[in-house]
């Protein structure tokens, strides 16, 4: 456990630098706002990267100067292991499971459903193909399936692929990986996320011998969860941070950059 808190703090990030807010008055002996290690899947990119879900992060950063902020981009499974045991105070983009809600917190609704109304975002999946086969989903299940769905590892895109009725395979280092896979017919389909889609399309060969299947999955909502520590800590601020980031998500140019970058025709086709 201590090599944990000692990774973690490895890449501390001045979020409240580089989001243009400033740090507190202490002047007369007052304390700093209280310090939220906010972990994300380091395949997003760099803390201070143009990926809507980071800009939306700093959004809120801003928002907040009284608040101290690290954001530390590490593995995802390596995100939820450190959350689950309090060693992260929050993780940024993680869509809802019951058996993450057994260590994680949720913004809930009065009917103590995930409240999709505080998300950060929400986003679909495609479900991609060798090009000429057949497999497909009718909205539940998979249709003309060969062989397991690829996901990526510890995405919770797998529950939804066993719920269809597919074994799932996520032993594959990143996404070149699982696609290579897929051309050699060691899987059926893949899984991958709407803005992960639209980035494959612009890169040259990555979707050679491959396409996406008509139909694109439910969207999900995907939120800044805290650990259970954390969250009994300071519920008053984990409520604000919310709400926070509900209010943030809706401003135009958190709009933009997630039409833009999920591949949205319109800036209205946000889901």
């Amino acid at each position: 456990m201590r090599v944990a808190v000692r990774l973690f703090a490895v890449l501390a990030f001045g979020l409240a630098a580089a989001a243009g807010a400033t740090a507190p008055a202490t002047s007369g002996g007052a304390m700093p706002g209280p310090l939220v290690r906010v972990c994300y899947n380091d395949q997003l990119g760099p803390p201070d990267g143009g990926h809507f879900s980071l800009q939306l992060m700093r959004a809120i950063v801003a928002a907040k100067p009284a608040l101290r902020f690290e954001l530390q981009p590490l593995p995802w499974v390596r995100c939820l292991i450190l959350a689950s045991r309090g060693e992260a105070d929050a993780i940024l983009g993680a869509s809802f499971t019951p058996e993450r809600a057994l260590d994680l917190v949720y913004p809930r609704d009065a009917q103590g459903r995930p409240d999709d109304s505080r998300r950060l975002f929400g986003q679909g999946y495609r479900l991609l193909r060798r090009r000429g086969d057949a497999v497909d989903i009718d909205g539940q299940r998979f249709v003309e399936l060969v062989g397991p769905i690829g996901v990526e590892r510890g995405h919770s895109s797998a529950s939804f692929a066993r719920a269809g009725g597919a074994d799932t395979d996520d032993n594959h280092p990143d996404v070149t990986a699982m696609l290579a896979k897929l051309r050699n017919g060691r899987l059926g389909g893949a899984l991958v996320a709407e803005p992960q889609y639209a980035s494959l399309r612009q890169q040259a060969g990555a979707l050679d011998g491959l396409e996406a299947a008509p139909s694109v999955l439910q969207p999900r909502g995907y939120f800044l969860v805290f650990s259970a520590s954390f969250a009994q800590r300071e519920p008053i601020l984990v409520e604000q941070l919310w709400n926070e980031a509900a209010r943030q998500r809706e401003t135009p140019h958190i709009r933009r950059e997630t039409a833009l970058q999920q591949g949205a025709a319109l800036e209205g086709d946000l889901p």
